[in-house]
């Protein structure tokens, strides 16, 4: 045993150890196996478990150390890490069950020596239509038009729907997003229960609110309460819950009393509008125009909403009416895009195709008795890089002009237009310039004389080269002089 207390090791904090616990040196020298206390049996065992295990551990670290110097030859997910310099005595602490699970997956998905060379190119040609729908993107990039800055600022990406319509469009089915390489041991997508999808949590979510729904319906029935006549001072003034009686008072407002079971109705009338739209061709393009303005019945309630819409490169579409309708058909039109954008026909739709999609759309709604209460203009270039104008209302009707103008815009402005264009042939005497400044005309008229329009307003200018959209233009030049010549204005007299 003299031998033990003279063994060099590396961890001398093991035998500070031991000496602490009170084991004197002359002791454990003097004794030997086979003799002595059962005490001194058992600390003779203990000394002689850590001298083999001390022994062990060096034996690995050779092996380690040849290992390493082996590893460092080959190249390959398969090799073990050759740094072990995250513990202390340099062995690698055990790893947890995701570690292991990624290193698994890695080593089955990496080839053993990584081929890092650029892949040769297929044999063959690309589809032409493939070829061109790069370049128009790269053109698009160019003149700082990125696609995904688009989607990315679009309020129709909120739509939960919109993973699934771009999987469909991309023919891939519910059970394809979970497709993998890897084994069924490490990877089953079929073998989640039936309650860890979607549909059967909507499912359960349905049921729930059935449940909620009889139970109300029963308190409904079963108690009636009757409360004196609100005043105004029990009444709640908060913008979010005016008109309804204060909770403080009468107790929380249950909403599920007016219209439970009510039956569906669509609108009958448009209740958030937007007035005129005004569009005019010249000889190389079109210039639409439509103010910011959106009334709720016959207040200037929301002074921000823009209501000209680009479609592709040379399409604008300018809506008058309902505008809960109009961003219904924003999404619409933003789900087309998308669809053409990332089609593999090849071909673009102008401004002809979409008026006639839009037609089809207002005709079908209409034919539904459920009318999108919208009045749209249609701007761009068609198939043959020629003006386009035309027009489509609730029910689906359609009109070309040269010049186009929705709501008191039809009386008020069509007259000055008019004088500017009025035929096919008068339009190829017309400029860029003169177009643009018949409109803002036009919209400063409808300033006057329209209660429903505002002097902040946006205009586009469609032409071969693209749209140039601009969405906070001021009126200028206001004169109110005219007033004081109409009988009953301010303080006159008739």
């Amino acid at each position: 045993m003299s031998s033990l207390v003279e063994y060099g090791s590396s961890d001398d904090e093991e035998y500070e150890g031991i000496e602490r616990v009170g084991l004197p040196e002359a002791s454990i020298s003097a004794s030997s196996p086979g003799s002595g206390s059962p005490e001194e049996k058992a600390r003779d065992t203990f000394l002689t478990t850590l001298d083999t295990t001390n022994a062990e551990k060096d034996g690995v670290q050779e092996s380690e150390q040849e290992a390493k110097e082996f590893h460092n030859t080959l190249v390959g997910p398969l090799v073990q890490p050759a740094d072990r310099s995250n513990s202390e005595d340099g062995w690698t602490t055990p790893m947890s069950p995701y570690s292991a699970n990624r290193a698994a997956t890695r080593n089955l998905t990496m080839p053993l020596l990584p081929n890092l060379d650029i892949p040769p190119s297929p044999p063959g040609s690309p589809p032409p239509g493939m070829e061109e729908k790069f370049e128009r993107f790269l053109q698009l990039k160019k003149q700082g038009v990125h696609f995904n800055d688009k989607l990315a600022g679009s309020s129709a990406l909120k739509n939960p729907m919109l993973l699934q319509r771009l999987m469909a469009s991309a023919g891939l089915s519910e059970s394809d997003q979970y497709a993998t390489a890897l084994p069924e041991d490490l990877w089953d997508p079929s073998a989640f229960p039936n309650h860890a999808y979607k549909e059967e949590l909507a499912r359960s979510q349905q049921q729930i609110a059935k449940r909620k729904e009889e139970g109300n319906l029963r308190k409904q029935r079963e108690k009636v309460d009757f409360v004196p006549t609100a005043d105004a001072e029990s009444m709640n003034h908060l913008p979010q819950a005016w008109g309804r009686p204060r909770d403080d008072i009468y107790g929380p407002y249950d909403s599920s009393y007016p219209g439970a079971n009510g039956p569906k109705a669509h609108t009958s009338s448009p209740i958030v509008t937007g007035t005129s739209v005004l569009a005019v061709k010249f000889k190389d393009g079109v210039v639409i125009a439509a103010d910011n303005l959106a009334s709720y019945g016959s207040l200037s309630r929301f002074t921000n909403v823009k209501r000209l819409r680009i479609f592709n490169r040379r399409t604008v579409v300018g809506f008058g009416g309902d505008v809960s309708d109009m961003q219904y058909l924003d999404r619409l039109l933003l789900s087309l895009d998308i669809d053409e954008n990332y089609g593999s026909s090849g071909h673009d739709l102008n401004a002809r195709n979409l008026h006639t999609y839009l037609a089809k759309v207002m005709y079908k709604r209409r034919s539904d008795i459920n009318p999108l209460w919208n009045h749209i203009l249609v701007a761009g270039l068609d198939s043959e890089e020629q003006p386009f104008l035309s027009s489509v209302d609730l029910l689906g009707t359609t009109f070309s002009s040269p010049t186009l103008a929705t709501g008191f815009g039809a009386h008020l402005a069509q007259p000055l237009l008019r004088k500017l264009a009025d035929n096919e042939s008068a339009v190829q005497s017309v400029t860029r310039e003169q177009a643009v400044t018949a409109i803002k005309e036009c919209m400063k008229v409808l300033f006057y004389r329209d209660a429903r329009s505002l002097d902040k307003y946006s205009i586009a200018v469609i032409t071969k080269e693209g749209v140039e959209l601009k969405e906070d233009e001021q009126l200028e030049g206001q004169s109110w002089a005219f007033a004081e010549m109409v009988k009953g204005y301010g303080t006159q007299t008739v």
